[in-house]
């Protein structure tokens, strides 16, 4: 083998050389030193010439005062490299030192923006001397990311951080306000050059690989809760266990954990499964946590996300299954670890370069009753604009309406009847005028349902002020409304068994005023944000079994203030603490205040 090689590799690295000699050579000159001296250290590292004939060869040349190209052929004979007929070739026509690409001046950011990347090459413990070499080589730094994020130095998230930290910090004016108008084909480029850098037959191989078609990622939370009850406090019953006392006037300490297991896979080109597996029970939709202090008995894993995605085009997402969260909300109406069952689509056309829609509509089963035709379902559409100029600013809005069917209680017809008993939630907090469906002989209620039905208007929108990037100010605004609350209706089924007509306030509206600063994400050491916010909800605004479950201890007639502040310790690692203080808006007495202090770790 190495006798074929060895022909075929030294005819082409002389070849290279002379052919680069300028035409009007006709003699060896003093640039035929340099050249034969590329020639042989080239012959050296293809290993058809020793280190010792390579340092002779050298020697040689310096010591006579003149070329060595007469040494070198004599060598390439011996070792029946060369042909007779080449040799002669060889002798005839002069060789010159390959020329060198010349030196870029790079504009000051540039260079400024390189030596960024060195720092995160270095950092990712690569080896800084390769380095310099990719810089040589790719002066623009749009290539140069390229480059790296190809060889995996760089993930595909630090790659994308970083162009946009390039686009956003280091163009010059000029470049940028061109730019600022051409964003599509500008990310086209980099994508090109990136496509270029790879082999066909290497990418073709690699693209039905399953480790390129298979995400893996999750996180684990370990938080201290504290929860401080007030003196004052009313004795509140247990709505899920009529004729027992829930906890309102004696304060808990808590240690809890969190951990979530997350695979997504592109079963083909149009469709992806998502499976994600996470710690809580099978009867609180509201919450992954769970308890420590149960005499080290082992925790419970549920599955969490299991579903079908389909995208046939990059505007049209279709999801099937149990899938994440579809909407653009805040925790007002949802809480963030409520996962839904059933269908979603979404539409997002793209108006312009900074304008864009987008429309959600979901179908989902809340419970399937096996003797009744009244299933209880929940209905909801989205429809929203945003409008996004780079990551300098961002606004986007919505109006959403979320209908639940069959979800109003039906009394039973006597003591001991539970026909109806399907009709109460399968899970609720607390807030929500309700009705008693089952009582026992002495007239005690023994199951509650909801009285009001629910038909949410929820309107949201949010304003990202990035101009001081990293560092971004966002403000938040959300408000509700339960249209389906029917006062009439209302009173009549409360005051079912009661003597005494009820007469139930409409407390139906809701609102969130929040600000958040610091940086968008926390992903490395030094990371940070801190954020205000008032949440204001009316007994029967929204369903209280799906809103946070934090804020009051979970439920709805609460208002208070949350306070919370994040801080990145190393890369994926960050501390986060948050108060959040409460109190009811109609009801009996009930002031809570809960504080966390959490330590996150993601991958």
């Amino acid at each position: 083998m190495k006798r074929f090689c060895a022909p075929l590799v030294a005819a082409l690295l002389i070849c290279s050389c002379f052919l680069s000699a300028p035409a009007q050579a006709s003699a060896a000159g003093p640039d035929d030193t340099a050249g034969v001296s590329y020639i042989i250290d080239k012959l050296r590292e293809k290993m058809i010439i020793t280190a010792d004939e390579a340092a002779s060869l050298q020697r040689s040349g310096s010591e006579g005062g003149g070329s060595d190209l007469q040494a070198l052929i004599e060598l390439l004979k011996e070792k029946d490299v060369l042909s007779s007929e080449e040799l002669s070739a060889l002798k005839a026509r002069p060789v010159a030192a390959p020329r060198q690409p010349a030196k870029v001046l790079l504009p000051s950011q540039d260079r400024e923006f390189i030596r960024l990347l060195k720092e995160r090459w270095v950092k990712n413990k690569n080896r800084g001397a390769d380095f310099d070499e990719l810089a040589a080589e790719h002066s623009d730094p749009a290539d140069l990311i390229g480059r790296l994020r190809v060889m995996g130095a760089l993930s595909a998230a630090e790659a994308d951080e970083l162009d946009r930290i390039y686009r956003d910090n280091y163009m010059s004016g000029a470049v940028s306000s061109v730019m600022e108008g051409k964003e599509k084909e500008y990310l086209e480029r980099i994508r090109k050059s990136v496509a270029w850098e790879l082999d066909e037959k290497i990418q073709g191989r690699f693209k039905e690989h399953w480790t390129q078609n298979v995400k893996l990622s999750g996180d684990f939370r370990l938080r201290y809760q504290g929860e401080f009850f007030d003196e004052n406090n009313a004795v509140i019953g247990r709505i899920d266990r009529p004729g027992e006392v829930a906890n309102s006037t004696i304060d808990r300490h808590l240690v809890r954990i969190r951990a979530r297991l997350g695979v997504d896979a592109k079963a083909s080109e149009d469709f992806a499964v998502g499976l994600g597996l996470a710690t809580g029970s099978t009867s609180n939709p509201v919450s992954t946590n769970q308890t420590l202090g149960d005499f080290f008995n082992k925790k419970t894993i549920t599955l969490d996300k299991a579903f079908l995605k389909w995208s046939p085009a990059p505007s049209f997402t279709a999801w099937g299954g149990r899938h994440p969260n579809p909407w653009f909300y805040s925790d007002l109406v949802w809480d963030p670890d409520v996962n839904f069952d059933g269908v979603t689509v979404q539409y997002r056309p793209q108006l312009s370069d900074a304008w864009s829609m987008f429309f959600s509509a979901g179908a989902y089963p809340l419970q399937e009753v096996e003797l009744s035709q009244h299933d209880k379902w929940l209905f909801g559409g989205q429809l929203g604009v945003q409008y996004k100029r780079f990551n300098r600013w961002s606004a986007k809005a919505a109006l959403g309406f979320y209908d639940y069917e069959n979800t109003v209680g039906i009394p039973n017809s006597e003591v001991g009847d539970t026909t109806n008993d399907f009709t109460a939630p399968q899970f609720q907090q607390k807030g929500n005028t309700l009705m008693a469906i089952s009582r026992d002989t002495s007239g005690a209620p023994t199951k509650f349902a909801y009285a009001s039905e629910f038909k949410e208007l929820n309107l949201t929108g949010s304003l990202d002020i990035g101009i001081w990037d990293p560092v971004h100010v966002v403000l938040l605004v959300d408000y509700v409304n339960n249209l389906g609350f029917d006062k009439q209706e209302v009173d009549a089924r409360a005051s079912t068994g009661l003597p005494v007509p009820a007469d139930v306030k409409k407390m139906t509206t809701g609102y969130q005023l929040a600000l958040t600063l610091g940086y968008p994400k926390i992903q490395e050491s030094g990371d940070w944000s801190a954020s205000l916010a008032y949440k204001y909800l009316e007994s029967d605004a929204v369903m209280d079994a799906f809103t946070d479950s934090d804020f009051h201890l979970g439920g709805t007639d609460a208002k208070g203030w949350v306070f919370g502040v994040e801080y990145g310790v190393a890369r994926n690692v960050w501390l986060s603490t948050r108060w959040l203080t409460a109190n009811e808006i109609n009801g009996p007495p009930l002031a809570i205040d809960v504080f966390q202090f959490n330590v996150n770790a993601k991958f």
